[in-house]
């Protein structure tokens, strides 16, 4: 509850404030954050160091700073979506693959966007509502019901269609065999969906449930992130993958599900390797990661 009252605050406070000065605020916040944060830091760190392969603790650190920054400016936005219209949305929307989106969408087989705690993930789906595309997303229970109705709500005003993760069922089997789009998360999975496969060089835990809901409805999957920029940090540029991922079913469910796990994580590493700053997960994806999560935190060295 004190939650809930602490963001209402934060709403009436920074509304009034134009989108890049409470960026620059939130960034400074941020800042001072990163060394707050440790374990948080330390999870960011070795995740970082992971994703460029690199041992260079300076090169870590300074990205690592970045991505807290980065998440900051994504908290003004999630913090501003209660307010948010479909006009502002499609201001700042950069896209230039409406032809691949259409193409999958118009297929008759559903569209499965899969995407991680990247960028600005959520105006990612914002902008297909904004653009009248038929778009349910699955999404985390805040704890507190009037949390969840305000967060949901917004993102109901907005035009998607919100599935909270307990209650995935037969409704988001039935919406993809409409045609319609799904979008969820892959980087934190369920103790009950979690799978291992490689991902950026080593085995990373990542969510089965992408793949299987794929293969028991015969969805087009369509790996994307939705990258903050490019000209400024207002805008965003959503890119997918419609051709990567195809894949053909052998029959045997466990075999097709990491395969096809495999076939996704591959299509969004590269993006992760471009941009390792906009990757917002707090806890080490790679076992070799734990380890170096546990390590001593590399801001106090420098």
């Amino acid at each position: 509850m004190v939650v809930y009252w602490l963001f209402r605050l934060t709403i009436l406070l920074t509304r009034p404030l134009p989108l890049w000065l409470g960026y620059r605020v939130a960034a400074a916040v941020a800042s001072v954050c990163y060394y707050g944060f440790g374990s948080q830091r330390r999870a960011i760190q070795a995740n970082v160091a992971q994703a460029l392969a690199t041992e260079d603790r300076r090169r870590i650190d300074a990205v690592a700073r970045q991505t807290f920054r980065n998440f900051g400016k994504f908290v003004i936005d999630f913090i501003h979506f209660p307010a948010v219209t479909r006009d502002e949305v499609r201001r700042r929307l950069v896209f230039d693959q409406w032809v691949d989106l259409d193409e999958a969408t118009h297929s008759g087989r559903g569209v499965l966007i899969v995407t991680m705690h990247f960028g600005a993930w959520d105006l990612g789906a914002a902008a297909l509502a904004a653009y009248d595309y038929p778009i349910n997303a699955i999404v985390d229970n805040f704890g507190y019901p009037r949390m969840n109705d305000l967060v949901h709500g917004s993102r109901d005003r907005l035009g998607m269609k919100v599935i909270p993760m307990e209650r995935v069922g037969p409704g988001v089997f039935r919406a993809l065999k409409r045609g319609e789009i799904l979008a969820m998360l892959i980087d934190t999975p369920p103790p009950e969906h979690a799978i291992t496969v490689d991902f950026l060089g080593a085995p990373a835990e990542v969510s089965s449930a992408p793949a299987r809901i794929a293969l028991r409805t015969g969805a087009w999957v369509v790996p994307s992130m939705v990258l903050r920029g490019p000209q400024g940090d207002t805008l965003i540029r959503p890119i997918i993958d419609t051709r990567t991922v195809r894949y053909e079913p052998t029959g045997n469910e466990e075999r097709d599900v990491r395969a096809l796990t495999t076939l996704i994580m591959r299509s969004l590493e590269r993006h992760v390797r471009e941009h390792p700053d906009q990757w917002y997960l707090f806890h080490p994806l790679w076992p070799q990661a734990r380890e170096r999560a546990s390590e001593p935190a590399l801001a106090s060295e420098l």
